[in-house]
Protein backbone atom coordinates (compact mmCIF):
# COMPACT_ATOMS: atom_id res chain seq x y z
CA UNK A 1 0.00 0.00 0.00
CA UNK A 2 3.24 2.36 1.08
CA UNK A 3 4.28 1.80 -2.21
CA UNK A 4 1.09 2.59 -4.47
CA UNK A 5 0.83 6.05 -2.52
CA UNK A 6 4.32 6.39 -2.90
CA UNK A 7 3.42 5.99 -6.98
CA UNK A 8 0.92 8.09 -6.49
CA UNK A 9 2.48 10.88 -5.15
CA UNK A 10 5.71 10.56 -7.86
CA UNK A 11 3.28 10.73 -10.35
CA UNK A 12 1.53 14.05 -9.95
CA UNK A 13 4.98 15.18 -8.83
CA UNK A 14 6.06 14.69 -12.58
CA UNK A 15 2.56 15.90 -14.16
CA UNK A 16 3.36 19.39 -12.15
CA UNK A 17 7.17 19.38 -12.98
CA UNK A 18 6.18 18.79 -16.91
CA UNK A 19 3.28 21.11 -16.36
CA UNK A 20 5.61 24.24 -15.12
CA UNK A 21 8.37 23.67 -17.75
CA UNK A 22 5.85 23.52 -20.31
CA UNK A 23 4.73 26.96 -19.17
CA UNK A 24 8.14 28.23 -18.63
CA UNK A 25 8.95 27.24 -22.04
CA UNK A 26 6.09 28.56 -23.73
CA UNK A 27 6.76 32.20 -22.19
CA UNK A 28 9.85 32.35 -23.22
CA UNK A 29 8.96 31.08 -27.02
CA UNK A 30 5.44 32.95 -27.21
CA UNK A 31 6.85 36.04 -24.76
CA UNK A 32 3.30 36.03 -23.76
CA UNK A 33 2.54 37.78 -20.42
CA UNK A 34 -0.87 35.45 -20.23
CA UNK A 35 1.76 32.23 -20.39
CA UNK A 36 3.83 34.13 -17.29
CA UNK A 37 0.70 34.72 -15.11
CA UNK A 38 -0.66 31.24 -15.25
CA UNK A 39 3.03 30.25 -14.94
CA UNK A 40 3.38 32.38 -11.76
CA UNK A 41 -0.39 31.26 -10.75
CA UNK A 42 1.09 28.11 -10.87
CA UNK A 43 3.98 28.34 -8.94
CA UNK A 44 2.29 30.33 -5.94
CA UNK A 45 -0.63 27.67 -6.42
CA UNK A 46 2.12 24.89 -5.14
CA UNK A 47 3.97 27.50 -3.08
CA UNK A 48 0.60 27.94 -0.95
CA UNK A 49 -0.49 24.29 -0.95
CA UNK A 50 2.89 23.47 0.52
CA UNK A 51 2.60 26.24 3.13
CA UNK A 52 -1.00 24.42 3.83
CA UNK A 53 0.16 21.15 4.15
CA UNK A 54 2.94 22.18 6.75
CA UNK A 55 0.34 23.79 9.03
CA UNK A 56 -2.10 21.55 8.95
CA UNK A 57 -2.54 18.50 11.29
CA UNK A 58 -0.31 19.93 13.90
CA UNK A 59 -3.36 20.14 16.50
CA UNK A 60 -5.17 17.29 15.04
CA UNK A 61 -7.02 15.12 18.16
CA UNK A 62 -7.03 11.53 17.58
CA UNK A 63 -8.71 8.74 19.81
CA UNK A 64 -9.15 4.85 19.51
CA UNK A 65 -12.46 3.34 21.06
CA UNK A 66 -12.69 -0.41 20.87
CA UNK A 67 -14.91 -2.87 22.75
CA UNK A 68 -13.74 -4.01 26.15
CA UNK A 69 -14.25 -8.00 24.65
CA UNK A 70 -15.14 -9.42 21.52
CA UNK A 71 -15.88 -12.83 19.91
CA UNK A 72 -13.30 -15.17 18.11
CA UNK A 73 -13.57 -15.48 14.77
CA UNK A 74 -15.92 -12.66 14.65
CA UNK A 75 -15.46 -9.12 13.57
CA UNK A 76 -15.73 -6.51 16.19
CA UNK A 77 -15.95 -2.85 15.62
CA UNK A 78 -14.18 0.18 16.84
CA UNK A 79 -14.29 3.78 15.89
CA UNK A 80 -11.07 6.48 15.11
CA UNK A 81 -12.45 9.67 16.48
CA UNK A 82 -10.82 12.93 14.87
CA UNK A 83 -10.90 16.86 16.09
CA UNK A 84 -8.83 19.39 14.06
CA UNK A 85 -8.64 22.21 16.73
CA UNK A 86 -6.67 24.29 13.97
CA UNK A 87 -8.13 26.55 12.15
CA UNK A 88 -5.97 25.21 9.14
CA UNK A 89 -7.74 22.31 7.18
CA UNK A 90 -6.24 18.70 6.96
CA UNK A 91 -6.06 17.84 3.37
CA UNK A 92 -5.17 13.93 2.63
CA UNK A 93 -4.36 12.41 5.99
CA UNK A 94 -3.27 8.92 5.33
CA UNK A 95 -1.83 5.92 8.01
CA UNK A 96 -3.01 2.50 8.92
CA UNK A 97 -4.40 1.70 12.20
CA UNK A 98 -2.27 -1.51 13.19
CA UNK A 99 -3.82 -4.47 15.52
CA UNK A 100 -2.02 -7.44 17.11
CA UNK A 101 -2.70 -10.27 18.98
CA UNK A 102 -0.08 -9.81 22.17
CA UNK A 103 -0.95 -13.41 23.10
CA UNK A 104 -0.45 -15.05 19.98
CA UNK A 105 2.02 -12.82 17.62
CA UNK A 106 -1.57 -12.80 14.75
CA UNK A 107 -1.27 -9.01 13.46
CA UNK A 108 -3.09 -7.24 10.59
CA UNK A 109 -3.74 -3.17 9.23
CA UNK A 110 -6.61 -1.34 8.13
CA UNK A 111 -5.43 1.86 5.72
CA UNK A 112 -7.35 5.14 7.41
CA UNK A 113 -7.82 8.31 5.00
CA UNK A 114 -9.76 11.24 5.69
CA UNK A 115 -9.42 15.16 5.62
CA UNK A 116 -10.69 17.70 8.15
CA UNK A 117 -12.31 21.14 7.45
CA UNK A 118 -11.46 23.88 9.95
CA UNK A 119 -12.11 22.60 13.49
CA UNK A 120 -14.04 19.99 12.05
CA UNK A 121 -14.63 16.63 14.64
CA UNK A 122 -15.03 13.43 12.61
CA UNK A 123 -15.47 9.89 14.02
CA UNK A 124 -14.50 6.57 11.18
CA UNK A 125 -15.48 3.13 11.71
CA UNK A 126 -13.65 0.16 11.17
CA UNK A 127 -13.72 -4.00 11.80
CA UNK A 128 -10.40 -6.54 12.49
CA UNK A 129 -11.14 -9.71 13.53
CA UNK A 130 -8.65 -12.42 15.45
CA UNK A 131 -8.99 -16.09 14.81
CA UNK A 132 -6.81 -16.44 17.76
CA UNK A 133 -8.30 -15.92 21.78
CA UNK A 134 -6.22 -13.21 23.41
CA UNK A 135 -5.53 -9.23 23.79
CA UNK A 136 -6.17 -7.00 20.80
CA UNK A 137 -4.13 -4.10 20.90
CA UNK A 138 -5.23 -1.45 18.32
CA UNK A 139 -2.71 1.69 17.80
CA UNK A 140 -2.70 4.77 15.54
CA UNK A 141 1.19 6.36 15.40
CA UNK A 142 2.44 7.72 12.82
CA UNK A 143 0.27 9.29 9.60
CA UNK A 144 0.95 11.35 6.69
CA UNK A 145 -0.94 14.92 6.12
CA UNK A 146 -0.43 15.71 1.84
CA UNK A 147 -1.85 18.59 0.10
CA UNK A 148 -4.83 18.73 -2.38
CA UNK A 149 -2.70 18.09 -5.18
CA UNK A 150 -0.78 15.46 -3.92
CA UNK A 151 2.85 16.85 -4.10
CA UNK A 152 4.18 17.86 -0.61
CA UNK A 153 3.37 15.57 2.58
CA UNK A 154 4.33 15.51 5.81
CA UNK A 155 4.71 13.48 8.61
CA UNK A 156 2.36 13.40 12.11
CA UNK A 157 3.06 11.64 15.11
CA UNK A 158 -0.48 10.48 17.38
CA UNK A 159 -1.00 8.60 20.75
CA UNK A 160 -3.90 6.81 20.00
CA UNK A 161 -4.59 2.87 21.35
CA UNK A 162 -7.23 0.50 22.29
CA UNK A 163 -7.44 -3.15 23.48
CA UNK A 164 -9.83 -5.61 23.26
CA UNK A 165 -10.20 -9.06 24.90
CA UNK A 166 -11.05 -12.03 22.89
CA UNK A 167 -11.76 -15.05 25.80
CA UNK A 168 -11.18 -18.87 24.61
CA UNK A 169 -13.59 -20.94 24.11
CA UNK A 170 -15.38 -23.38 27.04
CA UNK A 171 -14.02 -26.60 27.64
CA UNK A 172 -14.94 -29.18 30.16
CA UNK A 173 -12.33 -31.16 30.87
CA UNK A 174 -11.49 -33.59 33.77
CA UNK A 175 -8.28 -32.76 35.80
CA UNK A 176 -8.94 -35.56 38.37
CA UNK A 177 -4.82 -36.69 37.80
CA UNK A 178 -4.03 -33.50 39.21
CA UNK A 179 -6.28 -33.93 42.73
CA UNK A 180 -5.87 -37.43 43.29
CA UNK A 181 -4.18 -36.59 46.37
CA UNK A 182 -6.72 -34.59 47.61
CA UNK A 183 -6.54 -30.81 47.29
CA UNK A 184 -9.92 -30.57 49.76
CA UNK A 185 -11.03 -30.16 53.12
CA UNK A 186 -10.70 -33.66 54.30
CA UNK A 187 -7.12 -34.37 52.93
CA UNK A 188 -4.62 -34.22 55.59
CA UNK A 189 -2.22 -33.40 53.89
CA UNK A 190 -4.08 -30.16 52.64
CA UNK A 191 -6.24 -29.43 55.61
CA UNK A 192 -6.22 -26.18 57.21
CA UNK A 193 -5.95 -28.48 59.97
CA UNK A 194 -2.24 -28.14 60.75
CA UNK A 195 0.64 -25.75 60.88
CA UNK A 196 0.98 -23.04 58.71
CA UNK A 197 1.56 -19.05 58.38
CA UNK A 198 -1.99 -17.81 57.99
CA UNK A 199 -1.35 -14.84 61.38
CA UNK A 200 -5.18 -14.69 61.49
CA UNK A 201 -5.60 -17.99 62.76
CA UNK A 202 -3.50 -20.16 65.51
CA UNK A 203 -3.22 -23.57 65.14
CA UNK A 204 -1.60 -24.19 68.78
CA UNK A 205 0.11 -22.50 71.19
CA UNK A 206 3.31 -24.91 72.27
CA UNK A 207 6.85 -24.29 74.44
CA UNK A 208 9.28 -22.30 72.65
CA UNK A 209 11.64 -24.58 70.94
CA UNK A 210 15.38 -24.05 69.41
CA UNK A 211 14.97 -21.92 66.06
CA UNK A 212 11.68 -20.66 66.60
CA UNK A 213 11.04 -16.53 65.14
CA UNK A 214 10.32 -14.12 67.77
CA UNK A 215 7.75 -13.23 65.71
CA UNK A 216 6.17 -15.62 66.87
CA UNK A 217 6.18 -15.58 70.72
CA UNK A 218 2.71 -14.83 72.38
CA UNK A 219 3.88 -12.17 74.92
CA UNK A 220 1.10 -12.03 76.77
CA UNK A 221 0.37 -15.75 77.73
CA UNK A 222 4.42 -15.75 78.29
CA UNK A 223 4.21 -12.78 81.04
CA UNK A 224 1.19 -15.15 82.81
CA UNK A 225 2.94 -18.71 82.87
CA UNK A 226 6.36 -17.56 83.23
CA UNK A 227 7.99 -19.08 80.23
CA UNK A 228 8.00 -18.29 76.72
CA UNK A 229 5.08 -19.86 74.66
CA UNK A 230 4.93 -19.91 70.92
CA UNK A 231 1.56 -19.09 68.99
CA UNK A 232 1.63 -21.26 65.99
CA UNK A 233 -0.25 -20.59 62.93
CA UNK A 234 -1.94 -22.52 60.89
CA UNK A 235 -2.22 -23.26 57.08
CA UNK A 236 -5.80 -22.27 55.60
CA UNK A 237 -7.20 -24.40 53.08
CA UNK A 238 -7.47 -20.96 50.87
CA UNK A 239 -3.59 -21.64 50.56
CA UNK A 240 -3.18 -25.08 49.35
CA UNK A 241 -2.98 -24.64 46.09
CA UNK A 242 -1.57 -21.85 43.91
CA UNK A 243 -2.03 -21.74 40.04
CA UNK A 244 0.49 -19.48 37.97
CA UNK A 245 0.34 -19.46 34.55
CA UNK A 246 2.77 -17.94 32.11
CA UNK A 247 1.95 -16.54 28.57
CA UNK A 248 5.76 -16.15 27.37
CA UNK A 249 7.12 -18.24 24.53
CA UNK A 250 10.73 -17.76 23.06
CA UNK A 251 9.10 -18.52 19.68
CA UNK A 252 5.35 -17.48 19.97
CA UNK A 253 3.07 -20.40 18.89
CA UNK A 254 -0.28 -19.35 17.91
CA UNK A 255 -1.79 -22.83 19.33
CA UNK A 256 0.31 -23.38 21.86
CA UNK A 257 -0.48 -19.57 23.17
CA UNK A 258 -4.46 -20.49 23.09
CA UNK A 259 -4.02 -23.59 24.43
CA UNK A 260 -2.10 -22.41 27.66
CA UNK A 261 -5.13 -20.02 28.50
CA UNK A 262 -7.77 -22.66 27.20
CA UNK A 263 -5.90 -24.69 30.17
CA UNK A 264 -6.14 -22.53 32.37
CA UNK A 265 -9.42 -21.60 32.03
CA UNK A 266 -10.26 -25.41 32.35
CA UNK A 267 -8.83 -26.29 35.56
CA UNK A 268 -10.13 -23.40 37.20
CA UNK A 269 -13.65 -24.18 36.09
CA UNK A 270 -12.94 -28.04 37.02
CA UNK A 271 -11.60 -26.76 40.43
CA UNK A 272 -14.63 -24.82 41.25
CA UNK A 273 -17.25 -27.53 40.07
CA UNK A 274 -15.16 -29.92 42.50
CA UNK A 275 -15.19 -27.08 45.04
CA UNK A 276 -11.40 -27.30 45.42
CA UNK A 277 -10.42 -23.71 46.87
CA UNK A 278 -7.37 -22.27 44.96
CA UNK A 279 -5.92 -19.11 44.01
CA UNK A 280 -4.36 -18.14 40.90
CA UNK A 281 -1.15 -15.61 40.21
CA UNK A 282 -0.65 -13.27 37.55
CA UNK A 283 1.48 -10.58 36.48
CA UNK A 284 -0.24 -6.74 35.66
CA UNK A 285 2.01 -5.51 33.47
CA UNK A 286 0.01 -2.52 33.68
CA UNK A 287 0.90 -2.10 37.55
CA UNK A 288 4.21 -3.97 37.58
CA UNK A 289 2.92 -5.68 40.20
CA UNK A 290 1.82 -9.42 41.04
CA UNK A 291 -1.28 -10.18 42.18
CA UNK A 292 -3.34 -13.55 43.80
CA UNK A 293 -7.03 -13.69 43.40
CA UNK A 294 -9.06 -16.36 45.05
CA UNK A 295 -11.63 -18.63 42.49
CA UNK A 296 -14.53 -19.31 43.97
CA UNK A 297 -17.14 -18.30 41.22
CA UNK A 298 -17.85 -17.97 37.68
CA UNK A 299 -17.52 -14.10 38.11
CA UNK A 300 -13.81 -14.68 39.55
CA UNK A 301 -12.73 -17.30 37.16
CA UNK A 302 -14.04 -14.90 34.14
CA UNK A 303 -12.14 -11.88 36.08
CA UNK A 304 -9.07 -14.19 36.23
CA UNK A 305 -8.93 -14.81 32.99
CA UNK A 306 -9.68 -11.41 31.65
CA UNK A 307 -6.69 -10.02 33.26
CA UNK A 308 -4.41 -12.63 32.35
CA UNK A 309 -4.95 -12.31 28.66
CA UNK A 310 -5.37 -8.53 29.14
CA UNK A 311 -1.91 -7.73 31.16
CA UNK A 312 -0.27 -10.64 31.09
CA UNK A 313 0.65 -11.88 27.68
CA UNK A 314 2.83 -8.55 26.19
CA UNK A 315 6.01 -9.52 27.85
CA UNK A 316 10.24 -10.33 26.45
CA UNK A 317 10.95 -12.51 29.26
CA UNK A 318 8.87 -14.83 31.53
CA UNK A 319 8.19 -13.18 34.73
CA UNK A 320 5.17 -15.04 36.68
CA UNK A 321 7.00 -16.84 38.90
CA UNK A 322 10.03 -14.58 39.31
CA UNK A 323 7.37 -11.78 40.39
CA UNK A 324 5.75 -13.84 42.89
CA UNK A 325 9.54 -14.81 44.65
CA UNK A 326 10.15 -11.24 43.98
CA UNK A 327 8.09 -10.17 47.19
CA UNK A 328 9.41 -10.98 50.22
CA UNK A 329 5.63 -11.62 52.02
CA UNK A 330 4.85 -14.23 49.78
CA UNK A 331 2.95 -16.83 50.76
CA UNK A 332 3.86 -20.48 51.23
CA UNK A 333 1.60 -23.41 49.39
CA UNK A 334 1.55 -26.79 49.42
CA UNK A 335 1.03 -27.10 46.10
CA UNK A 336 1.94 -25.18 42.96
CA UNK A 337 0.34 -25.91 39.67
CA UNK A 338 2.07 -24.10 36.42
CA UNK A 339 0.80 -24.00 32.95
CA UNK A 340 3.28 -22.69 30.49
CA UNK A 341 3.35 -23.05 26.69
CA UNK A 342 7.22 -23.10 26.41
CA UNK A 343 9.64 -25.82 25.68
CA UNK A 344 12.48 -24.01 27.25
CA UNK A 345 10.65 -23.05 30.20
CA UNK A 346 12.21 -23.77 33.17
CA UNK A 347 10.90 -21.16 35.66
CA UNK A 348 8.99 -24.06 37.57
CA UNK A 349 12.29 -25.18 38.73
CA UNK A 350 12.28 -22.47 41.11
CA UNK A 351 9.45 -23.30 43.16
CA UNK A 352 10.82 -26.66 44.35
CA UNK A 353 11.60 -25.20 47.57
CA UNK A 354 8.49 -23.80 48.53
CA UNK A 355 6.25 -26.47 47.73
CA UNK A 356 4.95 -29.58 45.69
CA UNK A 357 5.25 -28.32 41.82
CA UNK A 358 2.98 -29.88 39.59
CA UNK A 359 3.73 -28.30 35.64
CA UNK A 360 1.29 -28.58 32.56
CA UNK A 361 3.12 -28.01 29.33
CA UNK A 362 0.93 -27.65 26.60
CA UNK A 363 2.71 -28.46 23.53
CA UNK A 364 5.54 -29.58 25.74
CA UNK A 365 7.00 -33.20 27.03
CA UNK A 366 8.04 -34.17 29.68
CA UNK A 367 11.53 -34.28 30.52
CA UNK A 368 11.38 -37.75 31.47
CA UNK A 369 8.20 -38.39 29.80
CA UNK A 370 6.41 -39.39 32.74
CA UNK A 371 3.26 -38.22 34.11
CA UNK A 372 -0.11 -37.59 32.57
CA UNK A 373 -0.28 -36.97 28.74
CA UNK A 374 -3.40 -35.91 26.38
CA UNK A 375 -4.13 -34.69 23.50
CA UNK A 376 -6.19 -31.12 23.83
CA UNK A 377 -8.47 -29.96 20.71
CA UNK A 378 -9.31 -26.78 19.74
CA UNK A 379 -11.58 -24.97 17.51
CA UNK A 380 -13.89 -26.59 15.35
CA UNK A 381 -15.51 -29.36 18.15
CA UNK A 382 -17.65 -31.03 15.56
CA UNK A 383 -17.51 -34.54 15.27
CA UNK A 384 -18.06 -34.84 11.47
CA UNK A 385 -14.87 -33.04 11.35
CA UNK A 386 -12.07 -35.60 9.28
CA UNK A 387 -9.26 -37.30 11.09
CA UNK A 388 -6.92 -34.63 9.23
CA UNK A 389 -8.31 -31.99 10.76
CA UNK A 390 -8.85 -33.04 14.20
CA UNK A 391 -4.95 -34.17 14.26
CA UNK A 392 -4.22 -30.76 12.90
CA UNK A 393 -6.33 -28.74 15.18
CA UNK A 394 -4.58 -30.35 18.74
CA UNK A 395 -2.15 -29.43 21.36
CA UNK A 396 -0.24 -32.27 23.15
CA UNK A 397 -0.44 -31.87 27.20
CA UNK A 398 2.00 -33.06 29.41
CA UNK A 399 1.67 -33.45 33.02
CA UNK A 400 4.32 -33.81 35.40
CA UNK A 401 5.53 -33.37 38.63
CA UNK A 402 8.82 -32.14 39.89
CA UNK A 403 11.21 -33.99 41.51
Amino acid sequence: RSGTKGSRMMKSRIMWLLWLIGMAGATVVTGSWLMAAVLLLSALLLLLSAAVTSLGGRKTEIKLSVPRAAERNENFRGRMTLKNQSAWPVFGGRGEILWENLFTGEHGEIPIAFSLGSREKRTIEFEACSGWCGCIKVTFSDWRCSDFFHVFYVKRKAVAEGATVIMPEKQNRDFSFLTREGFDMESFRYSGNRPGDDPGETYDIREYQPGDSIRQIHWKLSGKLDDIMIREKSFPVDDTVLILAEAFQTERDSKRAETVAEVLSAVLRDFMEKKIPCQVGIYDRSTGKFRQEKVRKEEDHEHVLYGFLRYGSDEKTPVTVQEYLKNPGAQNFANYIYITGDPEDKEAELLKQKGEVTVIGCGVSSGDNKGEQITWKYGSQNPEDSQKQNTENSCQISCWKLR
